[in-house]
């Protein structure tokens, strides 16, 4: 027999000042890394040919096979079309990473009303919080949870009493603690009951 309830997620109140605290932006270190290696490994070579025909000297032989190889190409071309493909995924990738913060294993905190001081959650750490309210309720034997940026799932397994009363027992308690994190954005917490195993 399973029982599941829903506790919705409660408003979230306006920071001080009327600004909403809001998820540090990744730095994407290995991104732009990425990035700017595979901008030298293609560039640096062109530009290189570049200067050294225009200082006199003959073209290298691989510039000469790969300007022949694209002068045999087409538009639409399998191959020319492949690799336009590629080339607008990583860009878009790339915007995708340049317009968004990243760091989506983090939950924002509630301001501390310090101007530019922040705080985050990491998601781990809010489930075993969860985690630990969940068991301190009586009948409960063992749980699953896991913490998303909209919702907390919770699977509680009751060893005795009425899963009724467990469950009504477990959205309480787990929506007291939902507050006790100080999220900006508390997540809506989902609790379903079952029999022990």
């Amino acid at each position: 027999m399973t029982t599941a309830a829903t506790a919705p997620a409660p408003a979230a109140e306006a920071a001080a000042g009327g600004a909403r605290p809001r998820r540090p932006w990744s730095s994407r270190r290995n991104a732009a890394a990425a990035t700017a290696l595979l901008s030298l490994c293609l560039a640096g070579p062109v530009l290189y040919e570049e200067v050294y025909i225009r200082t006199g000297h003959r073209a290298h032989g691989w510039r000469i096979r790969i300007t022949d190889t694209l002068a045999d190409h087409t538009l639409n071309s399998p191959w020319v079309i492949a690799a336009a493909a590629v080339g607008c995924v990583l860009g878009l990738w790339l915007l995708v990473l340049a317009s968004t913060p990243g760091l989506r294993r983090l939950l924002t905190m509630s301001a501390s009303g310090t101007r530019g001081v922040g705080a985050v959650l990491d998601r781990r750490s809010a489930a075993a919080m969860l985690h630990r309210a969940t068991l301190e309720v009586p009948g409960v034997s063992g749980a699953r949870v896991r913490v998303g940026r909209r919702r907390a799932s919770i699977r509680a397994w009751v060893r005795f009493g009425a899963h009724e009363e467990a469950r009504e027992a477990l959205v309480t308690v787990l929506s007291a603690e939902r507050e006790r994190l100080g999220l900006v954005r508390p997540p809506t917490v989902n609790v379903k009951v079952r029999g022990a195993r």
